[in-house]
């Protein structure tokens, strides 16, 4: 996905209407109406992104549709920090060059098939590094070159993650 196409997306899903009709029950005609209205005022690339989005969306399966509006519909719900939280992380992603969404996506998959006994350790280790030495290493990482990451990613294999976040491969 492009950049901001998640975010895109869920506006889509609310200007044009899409969510169900729970959400749309309320007041139907003047919330078209508005969402009409501001539609219009987009400028005309804008314009031309929410069409393509549109179509898109016309032309996904109804449970993807379906899995879409729940997910926004919970994304809606969350305390408005957590939304943020994760819009910077989606934004964080869309601009991590192609090696490192893979070593992260990596990652993720290890750490879903860890059992629970593997994340509890894994998390302790995190916990018994001192928070000033954890936010050390978190500055190191923010600053460091992919060059220094990977011999950080050495140094740091096995013990858990150098940065705090991914674990290192």
């Amino acid at each position: 996905m492009k950049a901001g196409r998640l975010p895109a997306l869920l506006a889509l899903v609310a200007l044009l209407g899409l969510a169900p009709e729970v959400a749309r029950s309320q007041a139907p005609q003047t919330e078209e109406r508005q969402n009409y209205q501001r539609f219009r005022q987009l400028p005309p690339d804008e314009k031309a992104r929410v069409l393509n989005d549109l179509q898109r969306w016309n032309e996904l399966p109804a449970a993807r549709k379906r899995e879409l509006q729940e997910s926004y519909q919970r994304f809606q719900k969350l305390p408005p920090e957590q939304r943020e939280r994760l819009l910077q992380r989606q934004r964080q992603w869309e601009t991590m060059p192609p090696e490192e969404r893979e070593r992260v996506m990596k990652n993720y998959q290890r750490w879903q098939q860890m059992t629970p006994e593997e994340r509890a350790q894994a998390r302790e280790r995190l916990r018994q590094i001192p928070p000033a030495e954890r936010e050390r290493l978190r500055e190191q990482w923010k600053k460091a070159t992919p060059e220094e990451r990977e011999r950080l990613r050495e140094r740091y294999r096995g013990q858990g993650p150098p940065h705090g976040q991914e674990r290192p491969r």
